[in-house]
């Protein structure tokens, strides 16, 4: 299994929902730089639009909390449901938000500001954590 794992390794397809346009390229430009395929949603009524449209798998999807429409917890209720093998990654720079805290009823939680290494380090943990699971089940 380590090597079919190490072959899908960095191809994987990831949604990027984040309402600041800047924030939303800077993180798409380091993830397709990684080799992801990646998709990008300025809100969550986006997200769910492009990934009902979306005809291959979407892997993950790194999510801001605090965004217009639909925030991060909405739309991760929506991704569950619809999509319950997607591994989610909430991020956000407002950690003393009530909606965003208390942090440890996330599930995987990225602080803004992070570093590309940090970003890419957090979204391969996840994936690999998830795969290793489907391993384990097989």
């Amino acid at each position: 299994m380590v090597r079919k794992r190490e072959a899908f390794r960095n191809r994987e397809t990831i949604l990027v929902v984040e309402d600041t346009y800047d924030v939303r390229k800077m993180i798409c430009q380091i993830l397709e730089h990684h080799g992801y395929t990646v998709l990008e949603a300025a809100n969550g009524v986006e997200a769910l639009e492009i990934s009902g449209a979306y005809c291959k798998n979407i892997h993950l999807v790194l999510t801001d909390v605090i965004m217009p429409r639909m925030n991060g917890r909405e739309l991760a209720e929506h991704i569950r449901r619809t999509m319950p093998s997607t591994r989610l990654i909430f991020m956000s720079g407002f950690t003393d938000d009530p909606m965003v805290n208390p942090i440890g009823d996330l599930p995987v939680f990225l602080p803004k500001p992070f570093t590309p290494v940090a970003l890419t380090n957090k979204i391969r943990e996840v994936l690999d954590r998830h795969l290793e699971d489907s391993d384990q089940t097989s």
